[in-house]
């Protein structure tokens, strides 16, 4: 949990951030010197999952999808940009971020380090930034922790970034589903006996690779891969488009619907109905049976209450119009 924050009361006025948005992008401002770089095609992002702010955070909010909205604000503020991997959020800051930091002649305040890099210089010259973070502080040493004031010292963000037993350890520490770059390889180093395409250049590749762990994960066995499974994620590809379609089929292993889970999270439920799961994961909705008649009980005691108050209403406009007879 973090102890102390600083927050520019002047930016936060300026940018119209509210105290909420204010804390959480004081936070944020001092992710990128401990949380983990991630290449994307877009650049370098870092990885902070919802469950590490609510973890750094519990001031902010106890709820995961309101951290995420909280972050999507400052994303419109122009503070940040935010991508994500198949179930991690990646954010970095913008041109405009880098004034909260600054003083009046421009220089920064405390000189941030973009580069891994550059971290790895200041933490072995500075007795405030020690070499050893991402690991336990020695006793006695709480009241002045690394990573910008947080007592949490395993900051390979373990809250929400383990991996499944029985895969290969990760190339590096960071998130659980794989971040596939055309050029680089995977983030997440794929197991011999997975089966499927092995060409990190195929159409389907991405997309098999986060169904096929996120199926591994959930029932401790590969899916079956043949002709029509390739056809199958070749469709939903064209159907989503490339950029999206792995994160939706890893979402869509997330869902505990009795039908999807009697057809153990079959690929045709998947494709069938691509475009809704597509909804979900961009919403992080799960829509199962039980919610979805929730929602129609909802829809039905509004649609109710209209119809009475309509019929309250005619009923008065007639006894108006008696009174005139």
């Amino acid at each position: 949990m973090q102890f102390t924050l600083s927050i520019n009361q002047v930016k936060s006025l300026e940018w119209g951030l509210n105290s909420q948005q204010a804390l959480l992008f004081a936070f944020v401002y001092s992710c990128p010197s401990w949380t983990t770089p991630v290449k994307t095609e877009n650049g370098i992002f870092f990885a902070l999952s919802k469950a590490k702010i609510v973890e750094e955070l519990p001031l902010l909010t106890d709820k995961p999808d309101t951290a995420y909205r909280m972050l999507k604000a400052l994303e419109e503020a122009g503070l940040i940009d935010l991508s994500s991997t198949a179930n991690i959020t990646l954010f970095r800051l913008t041109k405009k971020a880098a004034e909260w930091n600054k003083k009046e002649d421009g220089s920064e305040k405390y000189p941030t380090t973009p580069t891994s890099k550059g971290r790895k210089k200041i933490r072995s010259t500075s007795d405030k930034s020690p070499s050893k973070v991402g690991k336990k502080s020695e006793q006695g040493s709480d009241k002045s922790p690394t990573n910008q004031d947080t007592s949490n010292q395993d900051t390979n963000q373990d809250t929400s970034h383990s991996f499944p037993e029985g895969s290969d350890k990760p190339i590096q520490s960071g998130a659980l589903v794989l971040v596939v770059d055309r050029a680089e390889a995977p983030r997440v180093e794929i197991p011999a006996d997975m089966p499927g395409p092995k060409d990190q250049t195929c159409k389907t590749f991405k997309v098999w690779a986060n169904y096929a762990m996120a199926y591994r994960k959930r029932y401790s066995a590969w899916p079956v891969w043949n002709a029509k499974v390739g056809g199958q994620l070749g469709q939903l590809v064209d159907r989503l488009g490339a950029d999206v379609a792995h994160h939706v089929a890893a979402h869509f292993l997330k869902t505990s619907d009795a039908a999807v889970l009697r057809k153990c999270h079959s690929l045709n439920e998947l494709l069938a109905n691509a475009e809704s799961y597509h909804t979900q994961w961009v919403t992080g909705q799960r829509i199962n049976g039980t919610t979805a008649r929730q929602m129609e009980r909802t829809e039905a005691n509004h649609s109710a209450a209209e119809q009475a108050a309509q019929m309250v209403l005619a009923k008065r406009q007639a006894g108006d119009r008696n009174e005139y007879l």
